[in-house]
């Protein structure tokens, strides 16, 4: 088994997580056909009577075997109660390795959790306040959404799930007649896809997206992990218990670690972790409202390890005055986006010049929504420019901060590490820029929701003329028009990292040639002084060797001697002065020679005048 290092990664292997590396697809590929999927899904199929008692899910399987076949991955999430990828850690009956009885109702009664798993809260929106329900298990949201009486008094009702499951799913979608992608959509978060992916979604054109109604808001979420105890080295790391955390999430979420954690200013072992994460939002087409409108939110859950970076975002109350008001209750830990999202849903007149009247007063959760995705972004840029900037003055300083030729090598790799993220960051900012866009339209038709009686839609000319398309900008509401310059703001400032992150590439890549060419003409000059110890001994191998051609060596006079100094060491002078001479530049030849003949003119003519010659 792999050792864990302080900087996360693995002494065996040079990723930081080797199961990324695998290539085995147990639970199936893209290119699989129709009888090998079904083959494969039997392993996980449920029967017919749970198909009696699940229609939604009866719905989707039907779906995925007569042409959407990108529902397939849906139909396996609530028939396995989590993702296909985690099937090998659920299944009960194995063949290969057969189970003991203790650890199939083990596995089983996980199965059975994570599919009954519910976590959902309700906001009802009135004119003058919010009210909010919980349901914790499967049986309270089914009789919640089956006792749900008309109220004349009710604007919005706002249904906000942590992580999904076959339950949720199940009672939400069937309840609402909410599209199956919506849900897809949710499961996994994957930045690009491998050819034999089969969890690929297949992209929208513009023409078909701008219709749905439900749009996906991704951002980055960054979480500090500090160590435990004393000695890095040993400690239980708090960066290892998030990563097993989210493996008992039902969606797929994957914490990162970005390799920049041995700054001069970092603690030695502590880490930040990644995680790219999904807010995705549906709003109830006016065509099948009975009542007052409703939306669905899916909000991915949050590792209960490590705080925010930085300790999170600005709160959304303004400053206080400094006298005459009333010290307020402080607002939730932001630990849980969940908890954060509904604590200031229920919120109300926190904006700077907030005029709206109390009608409209729905489109909260949306600002909410918008506010702190955008909030997380802003954060992950200025933790991106930090990063940059402790690389530059590295490269600038390297001796300073203890920096050494390792240390050069070390940025280099995080520095790529951040050419791939940067713009998978953009792409991410630039796709939540059209979604809010394209969505706006059915954001702005809440707005006229106070006109109506019982809640219920009325759409205005405009808004009926633009359902389907764009809504002109001097009819879109303020709610997406307002942070469209703090979107556009974090794409700017991505993509002048990204320039920046190429220039330090580049300076990074001469540093490293500059100080290997070093190495290589010291290791010349090495060279040149063992040719030079070898050429004042060749002389003398020589002449030892022509004077040893003896039969008795006793037969060695002294004079043999005397005439094998004689001559090797006046020749090992020649021959090392014509080496030398050999070795200086051509320049350095000439300027020495013309030296030595202008010496030699000069002392002449000295000779000559002291003579009177």
């Amino acid at each position: 088994m792999a050792t864990w290092t302080r900087t996360g990664r693995t002494a065996t292997d040079g990723w930081w997580r080797p199961g990324l590396k695998t290539n085995e697809y147990k639970t199936g590929e893209a290119h699989d056909s129709d009888e090998a999927y079904k083959k494969l899904a039997a392993r996980w199929a449920v029967d017919e009577a749970t198909l009696c008692a699940y229609p939604y899910l009866a719905h989707v399987k039907r779906l995925s075997e007569t042409g959407w076949n990108h529902l397939r991955l849906l139909a396996d999430f609530m028939s396995i109660g989590t993702v296909p990828q985690r099937w090998h850690d659920l299944d009960s009956g194995l063949e290969a390795a057969p189970l003991s009885s203790d650890e199939k109702f083990s596995r089983e009664e996980a199965r059975n959790e994570r599919i009954e798993r519910t976590h959902v809260s309700v906001l009802d929106y009135y004119s003058t306040e919010v009210k909010r329900k919980d349901f914790t298990s499967t049986q309270s949201l089914k009789d919640g959404l089956s006792n749900e009486d008309a109220d004349d008094g009710l604007k919005f009702r706002l249904y906000v799930a942590e992580d999904l499951s076959r339950d949720v799913i199940e009672n939400l979608g069937h309840t609402f007649g909410v599209e199956p992608d919506f849900f897809r959509a949710h499961i996994v978060n994957y930045a690009w896809h491998n050819v034999r992916d089969p969890w690929r979604n297949p992209p929208l054109l513009n023409i078909v997206s701008r219709h749905q109604n439900w749009m996906q808001l991704r951002y980055v979420s960054a979480r500090y992990f500090d160590v435990d105890g004393d000695n890095p080295r040993h400690s239980d790391h708090g960066f290892r218990r998030a990563d097993k955390e989210s493996n008992n999430w039902n969606v797929l979420r994957r914490l990162d670690d970005d390799l920049s954690n041995k700054s001069f200013w970092d603690k030695q072992g502590a880490v930040v972790g990644l995680m790219r994460s999904t807010a995705t939002f549906w709003l109830q087409p006016e065509n099948s409202r009975k009542g007052a409108p409703v939306g669905i939110l899916l909000l991915d859950p949050t590792t209960t390890e490590g705080v925010p970076l930085w300790r999170g975002r600005r709160t959304l109350w303004s400053l206080p005055p400094a006298y005459g008001q009333a010290d307020t209750a402080p607002p939730p830990p932001q630990d849980r986006i969940f908890e954060d999202f509904i604590f200031w849903a229920q919120q109300k007149d926190f904006y700077p010049g907030d005029n709206t009247n109390s009608d409209s007063k729905m489109i909260i959760p949306v600002q909410i929504l918008f506010h702190l995705v955008c909030s997380e972004w802003l954060t992950m840029s200025d933790y991106i420019k930090t990063r940059i900037n402790q690389l530059d003055w590295e490269i600038v300083k390297p001796e300073f901060f203890g920096v050494g030729k390792k240390g050069v090598d070390n940025m280099l790799q995080k520095l790529h590490m951040w050419r791939r993220l940067v713009p998978l960051y953009r792409e991410m900012v630039s796709d939540t820029i059209r979604q809010i866009d394209q969505f706006s339209n059915r954001i702005q038709s809440l707005t006229n929701l106070g006109d109506m009686p019982n809640g219920g839609p009325r759409a205005s000319p405009a808004t009926s003329a633009s359902v389907g398309g764009r809504v002109p900008d001097q009819a879109r509401p303020s709610l997406s028009s307002d942070y469209n310059p703090d979107f556009l703001l974090i794409q700017s400032q991505l993509e002048e990292y990204q320039h920046r992150i190429d220039q330090l590439t580049d300076v990074v890549t001469a540093v490293i040639s500059i100080d290997n060419s070093r190495r290589g003409l010291q290791d010349n000059r090495n060279i040149g002084r063992l040719t030079w110890l070898a050429t004042f001994f060749i002389p003398l191998s020589v002449i030892s060797g022509i004077l040893s051609m003896q039969s008795d060596v006793g037969e060695i006079s002294r004079n043999t001697f005397t005439v094998y100094f004689a001559t090797s060491l006046p020749l090992a002078v020649v021959i090392a002065i014509a080496a030398l001479t050999l070795s200086i530049p051509r320049s350095e030849t000439q300027r020495f020679l013309r030296g030595t003949i202008r010496a030699s003119q000069l002392r002449w003519n000295s000779i000559t005048q002291q003579l009177g010659i």
